[in-house]
């Protein structure tokens, strides 16, 4: 019972802070809605098709490996994909792990909490 008045506690907490956040942010916000989202429409829309400042023509490209003499377009296609799968491959092991890890922590603080009243 004490474990479900705590999730109910911090459901209404979290909605009530969210609430006054979005309040506050109205309130003191520094400059008109429509004026705050056309900035954060047109910051992502920078980050996501940034434009360089200066002409690319063979600069090298960062953290990347020139593609193989004689290479055709599809086999650098074919290479970028694989990497791409790689790194996908690694990332969802790493959040696997991480899931393992927080759900031991989850159990091993059931664990130390059972038996202990929090006085709420």
């Amino acid at each position: 019972m004490q474990k479900n008045e705590f999730y109910k506690g911090l459901f209404w907490g979290t909605l009530l802070g969210a609430g006054i956040g979005t309040v506050m942010g109205i309130l003191f916000a520094p400059r008109k809605g429509e004026d705050t989202r056309r900035a954060l429409f047109e910051g992502l829309n920078a980050g996501l098709n940034p434009e360089p400042d200066f002409p690319l023509g063979d600069m090298p490209v960062p953290n990347s490996i020139p593609p193989k003499e004689g290479a055709t377009p599809a086999d650098i296609e074919n290479e970028a994909k694989r990497r791409a799968d790689d790194i996908i491959d690694e990332a969802r092991l790493e959040a696997q792990r991480l899931i393992r890890e927080a759900n031991t922590l989850l159990r091993e603080a059931e664990k130390s909490g059972k038996g202990k009243t929090n006085g709420l």
